[in-house]
């Protein structure tokens, strides 16, 4: 299986939250052996009890993580090598493989200079994998689309709910209502538009962003300072999953303005925890939040201030938005995920 690494962003979170799962249902698969190779923090994350571990030190981040990753895949002793990203065993191409597709953020532009190694990887990845794992049926369009990717090869296996729920999450203490956002703190989440909206909803809601740095941060925080209702606004960087667990669990709601994502694991995070969801009307976001979101125009200023300032306002609004969120996120399961891709997993080893 693929170098994990650890942290908080998206692939790092489902990269634990997914090997956990495997390693829940492995008894499930007994014509299956699987070994994670992870970094200290990635196996602190995931825990695996039944799955073997192989941990690897001096490679958590960066461009060392990705040379240490080559190598290992390079000598792994497996019949199938697993990427929890879109990548690959670029030094070792005649490998066995699958590999992951979240998004094809790349292709739009966004953090193209954080990530130029990836315009490699990718493609190239896509072309050799035996097989890939899509997390939504709009992230193999755009595989297919963008990457020129055979349909056949790719498998539309939908993501686990996001974050797993911390039973020892202290309750959300009571104070002025807010709205939150939880995401990478980058430009191109539509922050500065989201800012501008919120300007205009008045009262005493705060708008709290949550998050690691993104490209382009500097961004968000010109915004910030800009904005007149910069008193009312916060942002929380390197928050730990019960911070996270315990603001979703306290706001009033959540909002996603992005103008594009791969899969949208905020929206089932604050579903499945009680908390109103607003977001963009987007493909992906569509997909997988259904009628269980506050579907809202992108970028339409005047229909996310009133948006928010009704949810804000209306207790039964919020109660419905609840309902929905919750019937919407029992359809998701990361143990459901891990059985698919087991099966993935056999077929693939079968088939080679």
């Amino acid at each position: 299986m693929g170098l994990a690494a650890g942290g908080h962003s998206g692939v790092p979170r489902y990269t634990a939250a997914l090997t956990a799962a495997l390693d829940r249902v492995a008894d499930e698969f007994p014509g299956l052996s699987m070994c994670l190779m992870t970094t200290p923090r990635g196996a602190e994350q995931s825990r695996p009890r039944r799955i073997a571990v192989d941990v690897v030190r001096g490679a958590s981040a960066g461009p060392r993580r990705i040379v240490k990753e080559q190598g290992l895949a390079r000598r792994a002793r497996a019949d199938l090598l697993h990427f929890f990203d879109l990548t690959g065993p670029l030094l070792a191409p005649r490998r066995t493989f699958v590999t992951t597709v979240h998004d094809a953020a790349l292709r739009h532009g966004f953090e193209n200079v954080r990530l130029l190694h990836k315009r490699v990887l990718q493609p190239w990845a896509l072309r050799h994998a035996t097989a890939a794992v899509a997390v939504s049926a709009f992230a193999k369009d755009e595989a297919v689309q963008l990457f020129s990717a055979r349909a056949e090869k790719l498998d539309v296996i939908h993501s686990g709910p996001g974050l797993v729920s911390d039973h020892d999450v202290a309750a959300p203490r009571r104070g002025d209502p807010y709205v939150l956002y939880v995401g990478n703190l980058a430009a191109h989440k539509n922050l500065p538009f989201l800012i501008r909206a919120f300007e205009s909803v008045g009262g005493e809601g705060r708008l709290v962003l949550v998050g690691g740095r993104g490209e382009r941060f500097e961004e968000v925080c010109r915004a910030v300072e800009a904005s007149p209702a910069a008193g009312r606004i916060e942002i929380r960087r390197d928050a730990s999953d019960s911070e996270v667990d315990g603001l979703y669990r306290g706001a009033s709601m959540l909002v996603l303005p992005s103008r594009y994502e791969g899969f949208g694991f905020t929206a089932l995070e604050a579903m499945s925890r009680g908390c109103p969801v607003l977001e963009s009307d987007i493909p992906a976001l569509r997909e997988v939040s259904g009628d269980g979101a506050w579907l809202l125009p992108v970028d339409d200023r005047a229909a996310w201030t009133d948006a928010m300032h009704r949810v804000l306002a209306d207790g039964d609004l919020r109660r419905d938005l609840v309902r929905r969120g919750e019937d919407t996120v029992r359809r998701y399961s990361w143990d459901e995920t891990a059985r698919a891709v087991c099966r993935l997993f056999l077929r693939v080893g079968h088939s080679g």
